[in-house]
């Protein structure tokens, strides 16, 4: 529920009290923009176009001098491009919220050391209580991860049970009572996810099948076209591996994210197989943390019993050090996995046909980069003509946005019905195309 609440808490937040817009840009310059997810949010909501634009004009000045090359290696520079990929100021609020509530149920139910009292954290999904788990101590650590990945494995039993009986074949997902319990562990953070693209993204995938057909695209990013065109293939490929029985690990997502996108398809039976088997990762990795706790607990005994019997008197009591809590991050999903290979591929591919001056004219005369893959392609560049280009190009871009971001306040002013299309396309540069 925190989880959920956070995006539209963010934006009114950031963008509702006029306060706020100068903290609110700071967070954007310094992550180049908003992720998929929260950028569709932010275009999706009309009543906030006054306050977007008053914001956005406070965000290109902040992100202009980062773009001249003689800043290139500029310690602020490298900050913020080489943690571009990964950053989002709404998905940091949102991370801070589900850590304050967890931090609030942890104090709440884990003051004892009962293994009694994991029994409330049984419906948590498992990203949040990944969250959870970091607080306690090992002693209760230990007993919250072996009940929580008891939990996981006998629900993918039940839905694979499910499965077995070949009652899921045209039934209706949202009618089966154990597969919404499933998928709320495995994918609660992440609403089900639309598996076709929204315009203008959909409209380029028909037109421009190749990267080198997409840098002279006037409505999308070509690095967010090729993505996209993964992710299609991946969908495409994920019914047919689990059709045709293929190794679950090469085609089955684990992420939240992808594992809504299959559940989005409305297939019953496809939508029980993915999350069964990210449950089943999700339980390995459960106790894969347990046992590297276990065997830390198990080493502290051991040096504590060998300085005793190396000395032959008890050590001076020092402060005692927990051991570290395993990590939290799952195995890579494997749709993640190919999209991110898809976006190096055609980073590189759209630098090596950068080197080309009939490809740089096509560049300049397309859209160009969204910010975060600007980012990438920036800081993978040749120092040369691709390099000079990139900086160059996306100044022009960002300059442009400026007249689009008045030109927009000025029709707000007039009480316009709409923004511009062409507002709303500039806008997706700091939104991505995802």
């Amino acid at each position: 529920m925190t989880s959920a609440a956070s995006p539209p808490a963010y934006f009114t937040r950031a963008f509702g009290n006029p306060q706020h817009f100068a903290a609110t840009s700071e967070g954007i310059a310094d992550a180049l923009g908003f992720c998929p997810r929260h950028g569709a949010h932010l275009l999706s909501n009309g009543s906030l176009r006054w306050a977007i634009a008053q914001v956005f004009q406070e965000v290109v000045p902040r992100v202009l001098p980062w773009l001249l090359e003689r800043h290139f290696g500029n310690e602020k520079f490298q900050q913020v491009y080489f943690s571009a990929q990964g950053a989002c100021p709404a998905c940091s609020y949102e991370h801070r919220a589900v850590g304050r509530h967890a931090a609030r149920l942890g104090r709440q139910h884990l003051s004892a050391a009962d293994a009694s009292e994991v029994a409330g954290f049984e419906s948590i999904c498992l990203e949040h209580f990944q969250v959870l788990a970091r607080g306690p101590k090992p002693e209760l650590r230990m007993p919250m991860l072996a009940r929580y990945g008891d939990v996981f494995d006998q629900v993918a039993r039940t839905i694979e049970d499910l499965l077995a009986t070949g009652v899921l074949r045209g039934a209706d997902p949202g009618k089966l009572p154990a597969l919404a319990h499933a998928l709320s562990l495995a994918a609660a953070p992440r609403a089900v996810a639309a598996s076709t693209p929204d315009t203008p993204l959909a409209e380029t995938l028909q037109a421009f099948e190749s990267l080198e057909q997409a840098i002279c695209c006037t409505s999308a990013c070509p690095v967010c076209v090729e993505v996209e065109h993964a992710r299609q293939r991946w969908l495409t490929a994920v019914p047919l591996a689990a059709a045709y029985h293929l190794d679950d690990w090469l085609f089955f997502p684990t992420c939240p994210e992808h594992v809504s996108t299959i559940a989005g398809l409305g297939d019953a039976q496809l939508t029980t197989a993915v999350v069964a088997h990210a449950l089943h990762v999700a339980t390995e990795h459960l106790h894969q943390q347990l046992r590297v706790l276990v065997r830390a607990a198990e080493t502290q005994e051991e040096r504590a019993a060998a300085r005793i019997a190396n000395w032959g008197r008890r050590p001076r009591r020092k402060k005692s050090e927990s051991p570290r809590p395993p990590t939290s991050k799952l195995p890579r999903c494997a749709a993640c996995e190919r999209l991110a290979i898809a976006e190096l591929h055609a980073t590189g591919r759209l630098l090596r046909l950068l080197l080309s001056n009939k490809h740089r004219q096509a560049f300049e005369a397309g859209y160009g980069l969204c910010m975060k893959h600007h980012a990438q392609a920036y800081l993978l560049a040749p120092k040369g003509v691709v390099r000079t280009l990139l900086s160059a190009d996306q100044v022009r871009r960002l300059t442009e946005f400026t007249r689009l971001l008045k030109d927009e306040t000025s029709g707000l002013a007039q009480n316009q019905a709409a923004s511009a299309p062409e507002y709303r396309l500039a806008l997706r540069r700091f939104c991505g195309f995802g």
